[in-house]
């Protein structure tokens, strides 16, 4: 198997893993926490704070793994993130506090954050400009069905017995990066001085400018994960449903991720147009958002359809990193796209805060997050026309400092 090949197969059984594993805790949330001895109120107050906490260890990691992965190799951080995650991982299944649970699920946070834009650069780097699309689309599709598998175990496997599976899986992929060879555009410029320089990237305002409006594009997929999904279980009782749990939420939601993830990937390729896709993926997410804010569903299956066609419309998720890889020059590129989707999965901090402390003074818990929705889009939409088109790009340059 050529090796640009072999990357994107290891690269999206690595994704795989990871979303497995990020998802756990939400799948296990009531579950774990129930029997750590915490009453409903705590399940959700101090759920959401191990939620948070794991995802300001994305926010982290995502910076650290992308230093590491400009200043020593692709190779070197995808190695570093799944050993790490998977230790942390099997510890997670030995917990007894509720202390140790945040703390381990905040570790985890960190090391999962290097997984997916690391395997992403690497792979933009071996593609053509023709093909790198379909590459990344293959990639980041593939791997959101690690959070389906997790959540149908999520109904059968007992929770500490699931964390240690997402450990056995985690090193199990140790054995097949030992094969995985780095980018020859990173070889190209591994000589160069300032590569994942973190001050310089983050201190020029036009780095950090484009930076943050990427985030700004993918924030609404988090606001269907981290919130309609991940609290299923007290929004659908709060608008008159049958209790939904976390599991079936995700399963129905992360099936609208992945045909989302090949639909939006798709066009953007046959568009020939990154910018086109983002828009048209922003708009349909308003679109529909709107409509279920008008017309609440009114049944079960009725929240579990808007959860899979709200993801579709919303999960502009490769297109948005794929245009990122391409805008930044290969001495920030890794620092860049893998601190990206862990900014836009640390975003979903602020969403979840606002639907906890929404929730506790008596708001709407359906209406707020969907309110969150339609304005993050409206606001993505205009700031997608500050970024240039990418397609096409060529991956051989450097940022200048």
């Amino acid at each position: 198997m050529q090796n640009k090949y072999f990357a994107v197969f290891v690269g999206a059984l690595g994704y795989f893993v990871d979303l497995f594993d990020i998802v756990l805790f939400n799948i296990y949330r009531v579950d774990s926490l129930k029997e750590l001895g915490l009453s409903e109120v705590g399940v959700m107050t101090e759920g959401s704070k191990i939620l948070n906490a794991q995802l300001i260890g994305l926010l982290l990691g995502g910076i650290f793994f992308g230093v590491m992965g400009d200043k020593f190799g692709r190779k070197a951080a995808l190695f570093a993130t799944i050993f790490t995650y998977s230790v942390t991982t099997a510890l997670c299944g030995l917990v007894t506090d509720v202390n140790t649970y945040l703390l381990l699920r905040l570790i985890c946070g960190i090391a999962l954050a290097g997984e997916l834009g690391a395997a992403v650069t690497l792979v933009t780097e071996q593609f053509s400009p023709k093909n790198r699309g379909w590459a990344t689309t293959i990639l980041t599709a593939f791997g959101i069905s690690g959070v389906i598998l997790a959540a149908i175990i999520g109904h059968f496997l007992y929770w500490r017995h699931a964390y240690f599976l997402g450990a056995a899986l985690g090193f199990a992929l140790l054995f097949l990066r030992l094969r995985v060879k780095e980018s020859d555009t990173y070889l190209q410029f591994k000589h160069l001085e300032h590569r994942g320089d973190f001050i310089k990237f983050f201190s020029s305002k036009k780095r950090l400018g484009k930076f943050l409006i990427f985030v700004a594009l993918g924030m609404s997929v988090w606001i269907i994960s981290g919130v309609l999904a991940s609290f299923s279980y007290e929004i659908s009782a709060f608008i008159g449903l049958e209790r939904i749990p976390v599991a079936t939420a995700l399963i129905f939601s992360n099936t609208g991720l992945i045909l989302g993830d090949f639909f939006w990937g798709a066009a953007s390729q046959i568009l020939k147009s990154r910018k086109k896709a983002i828009f048209l993926s922003l708009l349909m997410t308003i679109i529909l958002a709107v409509f279920y804010l008008i017309n609440h569903p009114a049944s079960k299956l009725g929240y579990l359809l808007m959860l899979t066609f709200i993801a579709i419309a919303a999960t502009n998720w490769v297109v948005v990193i794929t245009s990122c890889a391409e805008n930044f020059g290969t001495n920030y590129r890794a620092l860049a796209t893998t601190s990206l989707p862990n900014f836009i999965r640390g975003s979903a901090v602020v969403f979840i805060e606002i639907f906890k402390q929404a929730s506790l003074a008596g708001y709407n818990k359906f209406v707020v997050p969907m309110l969150c929705l339609i304005i993050c889009s409206s606001v993505a939409i205009l700031l997608l026309k500050l970024i240039p088109e990418t397609f096409g790009k060529t991956m051989e340059f450097v940022e200048e400092d």
